[in-house]
């Protein structure tokens, strides 16, 4: 048996994805990641879906305007009068303050030999995605920031 694995065979790293959606998916500079993305990289079974249910519908609304090349104004007009609080980006900072407020990494690297259902790979490929995420989200403020609020000779 050949040791090299199919396009259409389970991945041999045992995230259970097909290997041309896993390691064998061509690797390029990602521009955007979607909601759809995240399905490759899975670890909690109804991710995409919960965070499709959790999204006010001004956002999908814009996404799907944007994806069939329509008007986004409406859209965008209805982001700007969701309160603060229920932002999509409210969430995902409450989320990293969360997920972050008791980090350690010498205690997860105690659990990594030990689990069962995630399996180490999968594990670094996810966190991997998520940082590209990251700093996709990062890259986009510190442009914002750096033309809405220019620097004024060395001042803040």
């Amino acid at each position: 048996m050949s040791s090299k694995t199919g396009r259409h065979e389970p991945c041999g790293c045992g995230s259970g994805n097909m290997y041309t959606d896993c390691c064998g998916a061509p690797k390029g500079e990602v521009a955007i990641m979607r909601v759809k993305d995240v399905n490759v990289f899975e670890l909690t079974h109804g991710l995409a879906d919960a965070l499709s249910a959790s999204l006010d519908a001004s956002y999908l609304e814009y996404i799907t305007a944007d994806c069939s090349g329509a008007s986004t104004k409406e859209a965008e007009r209805r982001i700007a009068a969701i309160p603060e609080e229920k932002r999509y980006l409210t969430r995902v900072l409450d989320s990293l303050d969360s997920a972050f407020a008791d980090f350690d990494t010498e205690t997860a690297m105690l659990d990594l030999p030990h689990m069962q259902n995630r399996k180490p790979e999968a594990i670094k490929r996810y966190l991997e995605f998520r940082l590209r995420q990251f700093k996709m989200l990062l890259d986009a403020v510190e442009d914002y920031v750096e033309e809405k609020y220019p620097a004024t000779g060395g001042h803040s």
